[in-house]
């Protein structure tokens, strides 16, 4: 049975080509890796970006006309497709986060100390996935 949620977001989505999207997490491999129900058979490829989100619960209204502006779109993360299979693909977090450590260091003759910088990055994991989670391009 189709809740009034579910009947909104498919209707906002009837544009995508021969019903391919919104697809759905059908596993959560890890943290930062997701598998999707679409795959070579629906044209996903290597390397496509994918935005992965749920529909929150509230319908929101325009304060003004009380028009309905349909459901909030909440966001888990973005990914890029990494492997793709017949009929599912897996794709990975592409966000990152970036570090910069500074610290001294003596030289090697002990005259003094040195300033070294290291740049570090770190992918950050989708934020709590689930099944059924809906994905599409970006």
């Amino acid at each position: 049975m189709e809740n009034s949620i579910t009947k909104n977001v498919t209707e906002e989505l009837v544009e995508s080509p021969a019903g391919t999207f919104p697809a759905n997490v059908i596993d959560v491999s890890t943290p930062n890796q997701l598998v999707i129900n679409r795959g070579k058979n629906n044209g996903i490829q290597l390397e496509q970006r994918m935005l992965v989100y749920c529909i929150g619960n509230k319908e929101l209204k325009d304060p003004q006309t009380g028009k309905s502006l349909g459901y909030l779109e909440i966001v888990r993360g973005t990914g890029r497709v990494v492997h793709v299979q017949n009929e599912i693909s897996t794709i990975e977090s592409d966000r990152e986060k970036h570090y910069t450590r500074e610290f001294k260091t003596p030289y090697s003759d002990f005259s003094g100390l040195r300033r070294e910088v290291i740049h570090e990055s770190k992918i950050i994991p989708f934020e709590d996935p689930q099944i059924g989670d809906l994905v599409k391009p970006i």
